[in-house]
C-alpha cells in the first residue's frame, strides 16, 4: 500500500493504531485518502465546531485548541481504520478480475480492421478484503498482423521483440484459465470481469475467439463496465479513465496504455467505490453478434457463435472482418448513490466512534 505523500511527511499520522506493520501495509488506499482529508478538515475548523463534533463522538471538550484538535484527528483516524466495513456494500461479489486488453491498431483504423490481443493483462480484486491479491500478464503473438505498427508500440509500449517471443492467443487464454482456477475462481469463489468500457469483451475477446474458432468464455459473457458504474454512483458526466481518478483526487500511477498498468488503475477506482459503498454488479452482456466488413473486399458474411472445431470461415477470408457482439445494458433497482450512502455513513461513524470510546473505557477501568 502506498501511503499518500503528505501522510508521509506527516510524522503525527500513525496509520497502525494497534495494527502490526504487516496489517498497517494492508489498510485500503481509500482510508489512506480519508484519513489526509480528515486532518485538513479538522485543520480549517473552527474551534467552537472542532468542540461540537467531540460533542457528537462522546469525547472530553476539556483542553487547549491544539489538544482537542489533535483528539479529533486521532478520532476521525480510528474511524477510519476501524470502520473499513462500514462502507461494504451487500451487493459485491467476493472477486473482481479486472481486464484490460491492448491490441494491434493502425493510427487511423479503417471500419473493417481487425484487432487482435497482444496484451492480456488481469489483476485480482478481494471485496472484503478491499486488496489486489494478484496479477496477471502475458503478451500475445498477432497471427494476421504480426508486425505491429509504429503507432501501436508508441502507444501501448510493447515491442515487436516481445510478441514475437510471445506464445499465441489460444494458448495464453488457457494459461489465464488455469490462473482463475489456482484462485478457484467461478469453482469455489463467484467473480465478476471488470472492464473500462465494452469494447475489451464485446469486440476485442469475442472478434479474438471467432478468428481462432474458440469457445466463447462464459466469465466474458457478463461484466462491470466501470465508467457506468461510476457515473451512475457518483451522479458524474461520462469520465475516462484518467478523468475519474482525477475526480477521486488520485493521480494515474505507472505507463498509460500498458495494460497491466490500466487494470491496475481502474483496479484502484473499483476499490475507492467499493469504499464508498457503492453496489458492484454486472451491467453489461453480450446479446447477438455483428458485423464489420471491409468495404474494399465485399460482401456480406454471415457470422455465429464460434464453437470448438467449426470454422465457418477461412483466415485469409476473415483477414479484414472484424466481428463484434451486440451490447446490453443491464438494470437493477434501487442502486445507491454516493450522496446517500455518505449520509448512512456519517450515522454508522458516530456509532462507531461511541462505541469505541466505551471500549477505551473498558479497558482503561480493567487495567
Amino acid at each position: 500500500m502506498v501511503v499518500p505523500a503528505k501522510m508521509k511527511n506527516d510524522s503525527s499520522i500513525n496509520v497502525q493504531v494497534g495494527k502490526s506493520d504487516e496489517e498497517s501495509n494492508k489498510v485500503p488506499e481509500a482510508v489512506l485518502i480519508d484519513i489526509v482529508r480528515a486532518y485538513d478538515k479538522v485543520d480549517i475548523m473552527s474551534l467552537k465546531d472542532v468542540i461540537a463534533k467531540l460533542k457528537c463522538f462522546h469525547l472530553d471538550t476539556q483542553g487547549s485548541e491544539n489538544i482537542l484538535r489533535e483528539n479529533l484527528k486521532t478520532s476521525y483516524q480510528k474511524i477510519l481504520l476501524n470502520g473499513v466495513d462500514l462502507s461494504l456494500s451487500n451487493d459485491l461479489l467476493p472477486y473482481y478480475v479486472i481486464i484490460d486488453f491492448e491490441a494491434t491498431c493502425l493510427h487511423s483504423n479503417t471500419p473493417g480492421y481487425r484487432h487482435e490481443i497482444i496484451e492480456f493483462p488481469a489483476v485480482l480484486v478481494n471485496s472484503r478484503k478491499q486488496e489486489i491479491v494478484d496479477c496477471f500478464q502475458m503478451y500475445c503473438k498477432p497471427q494476421i498482423n504480426p508486425i505491429l505498427t509504429e503507432f501501436c508500440t508508441e502507444l501501448t509500449g510493447i515491442t515487436q521483440e516481445q510478441v514475437d517471443s510471445a506464445e499465441t492467443f489460444d494458448k495464453v487464454i488457457v494459461h489465464f484459465q488455469k490462473w482463475l482456477s489456482k484462485h478457484q475462481l467461478g469453482s469455489k469463489h463467484k467473480f465478476c470481469v471488470v472492464t473500462d468500457g465494452p469494447f475489451d469483451m464485446s469486440r476485442f475477446l469475442y472478434s479474438q475467439c471467432h478468428y481462432l474458432s474458440l469457445p466463447f468464455p462464459k466469465w466474458g459473457t457478463k461484466w462491470v463496465n466501470i465508467r457506468k458504474a461510476f457515473c451512475k454512483f457518483y451522479k458524474s458526466e461520462s469520465l475516462g479513465l484518467s478523468n475519474m481518478l482525477e475526480y477521486l483526487e488520485m493521480n494515474f500511477k505507472g505507463r498509460l496504455h500498458c495494460g497491466l498498468d490500466d487494470a491496475k488503475n481502474i483496479a484502484r477506482i473499483l476499490l475507492r467505490m467499493i469504499y464508498d459503498g457503492a453496489c458492484i454488479l454486472p451491467n453489461e452482456r453480450i446479446t447477438r453478434a455483428k458485423e464489420h466488413q471491409n468495404k474494399a473486399k465485399g460482401g456480406n458474411k454471415s457470422f455465429t457463435q464460434p464453437k470448438t472445431g467449426e470454422q465457418d470461415e477461412t483466415k485469409e477470408e476473415t483477414k479484414n472482418l472484424r466481428v463484434e457482439a451486440h451490447c446490453k445494458p443491464v438494470y437493477y433497482d434501487n442502486m445507491p448513490n454516493f450522496k446517500r450512502v455518505k449520509k448512512e455513513r456519517l450515522i454508522a461513524e458516530a456509532k462507531l466512534a461511541r462505541k469505541i470510546l466505551r471500549n477505551t473505557k473498558d479497558m482503561t477501568e480493567k487495567s
